[in-house]
């Protein structure tokens, strides 16, 4: 089972087809298209694996960290040494940083190799780690920043989570003046009540004394959580304001594998941790965070915002470590829902668990065919 074959399919929506922005964008940081890097590995008995690596304006750094950096480390090694292929990887870029391109790069690879030992097993990936076959309840992240979105419209936007069979809803917030996003956010609480939980995500925009008065006007609104208050860089600010305020903290899912997740959780800067099997590492880390997390006794919740493919990495992690919810989406998303196929289940707001080997996925050809960029 020896791996034969690195690949990478850049997909990207255009432009115009992304209309909705979290703060970040809002107030200046990178505004960028839908995009993702698709990695298949292929083994020498012809056995295919898929991963996903987000990107966020890098698809070619990302692709380039993948085919250049990482594929001869991995060509010609036994696939099924996930664990030991994924510290080769890590040990092998140390001077090349321990956050961004390359772990995004690294998280693809060690997704498509899960993907090929739980085919050659026969057997889901989650059944490999332990994981219980159940439903995972799942919240949707929503409330994006648009032009023509009033509040009229976003408690429309809410309503239809509901009727879809959710009861848990993220908004963001952080782009606008105080009063103006708790304004956005009680609209959805007086419209909901008790029929929806809120939970609020501030994308790393506001610094501490912004985060706190924040904190203190969503406590009155029984917001079940605050995500990413602050930047990433300021674990030790997060403590403080995990330590004031009674909303739970939630993140940091733009922290970078388990030894930047590490200092969030031993100075119990987060109430709430936030991981992503295409960002963070891949499976193999996302699942090593998630015991440090138990370890400490705070429930992991993962994050999602790519594609279909670490959406469903994301949920067989989920399943291993029982983490009690798991993000999604219902934005318009080819990458979503063409990348995963029926792999994506959901009734009443819970998702099954995949049923297929390995990650259980089976991509749209037409999908990649049409959205994937040529040289």
């Amino acid at each position: 089972m020896k791996i034969s074959k690195v690949e990478t399919i850049k997909v990207k929506q255009p432009t115009k087809e992304f209309y909705e922005r979290d703060a970040l964008a809002m107030v200046g940081g990178a505004e960028h298209p839908m995009e993702i890097v698709l990695v298949r590995l292929e083994t020498a008995n012809g056995e295919v694996g898929y991963g996903e690596c987000v990107s966020y304006g890098g698809l070619e750094p990302v692709a380039a960290s993948v085919e250049k950096v990482l594929s001869p480390l991995v060509s010609g090694e036994e696939a099924s040494t996930v664990t030991r292929l994924w510290d080769k990887m890590y040990a092998a870029t140390f001077r090349l940083g321990r956050r961004g391109v390359i772990i995004s790069a690294m998280s693809g690879v060690d997704i498509a190799l899960w993907d090929i030992l739980g085919k050659e097993l026969g057997a889901p990936i989650y059944k490999l780690l332990g994981g219980a076959e159940r439903r995972v309840k799942g919240y949707i992240t929503g409330g994006y920043y648009r032009e023509d979105k009033d509040i009229p419209a976003l408690v429309k936007e809410a309503r239809g989570y509901r009727q879809a069979g959710f009861d848990t809803v993220k908004l963001k917030i952080g782009a606008l003046p105080l009063v103006q996003d708790v304004r956005r956010v009680k609209a959805v609480k007086d419209a909901f009540g008790d029929k929806i939980d809120i939970a609020v995500d501030a994308n790393n925009t506001l610094d501490f004394n912004a985060a706190l008065r924040m904190g203190r006007e969503l406590e009155k609104l029984g917001v079940i959580w605050f995500e990413e208050p602050i930047p990433t860089d300021h674990p030790e600010l997060s403590a403080e304001l995990a330590r004031t305020l009674d909303v739970p903290i939630a993140g940091y899912e733009t922290a970078y594998t388990l030894y930047e997740f590490r200092d969030f959780i031993e100075r119990h800067a987060v109430d709430i941790v936030q991981d992503d099997a295409a960002w963070n590492g891949g499976i193999t880390e996302v699942l090593r965070i998630g015991t440090l997390a138990r370890a400490h006794g705070l429930p992991v919740i993962p994050h999602y915002s790519a594609g279909g493919v670490g959406f469903v990495a994301s949920l067989h992690a989920a399943l291993a470590v029982n983490s009690p919810m798991i993000e999604y989406h219902l934005r318009p998303n080819p990458f979503r829902d063409g990348l995963a196929g029926d792999a994506i289940r959901h009734e009443h707001g819970e998702f099954l668990p995949p049923s297929k080997p390995g990650l259980g996925i089976t991509p749209d050809e037409r999908v990649i065919e049409r959205y994937a960029l040529r040289l």
